[in-house]
């Protein structure tokens, strides 16, 4: 009996979502592949956006503000090879470099970006250039960890591969 009863319930709620304009057919409904893809394209664009902040910041000479974007235990390795392993070791050198050489500067441009299955982890890749520099550019690598919904640097590595 029960079932019969929620059969009919299924009917006629179908039924008042059809004259009410609700329906939905099954083709527009997403699939769970289509919410995941959905998810890592606002991931892939959320990500490209902080590159680009980070970008702004570091032309306006912003160290504390680029460091906002990585991990407590950052670590990056510039195009010369020099490692830097933590977040406020990282944001010292940057502002130690910007008073030292106040026109210096670089870019980064996003070639791809690939997100995990899971969604927790991304691998950023592309290209630099450097501004007022003894190095021209090279490539990037950066793997950027979501935590509490936020995407932020874990590591980054550099390659110099042009210089004046």
């Amino acid at each position: 009996m029960s079932a019969i009863k929620n059969n009919m319930k299924w009917i006629l709620l179908s039924l008042i979502s059809c004259l009410s304009g609700l329906y939905v057919p099954a083709q527009v409904v997403p699939t769970m592949e289509d919410s995941l893809g959905m998810i890592r394209h606002q991931d892939d664009s959320m990500i490209r956006a902080y590159r680009s902040a980070t970008n702004e910041m570091m032309a306006n000479h912003s160290a504390r503000a680029m460091g906002r974007y990585w991990m407590p235990d950052y670590t990056r390795m510039s195009g010369s090879g020099v490692v830097t392993i933590g977040k406020d070791n990282a944001v010292a050198e940057w502002t130690k470099l910007f008073i030292d050489q106040p026109t210096i500067s670089y870019i980064r441009t996003t070639d791809s970006v690939e997100v995990s299955e899971n969604g927790n982890y991304a691998w950023e890749s592309g290209k630099w250039i450097g501004i007022n520099t003894k190095s021209k550019g090279g490539n990037y690598a950066a793997q950027w960890v979501k935590k509490d919904n936020i995407w932020k640097i874990q590591s980054e590595f550099f390659i110099t591969l042009s210089t004046y």
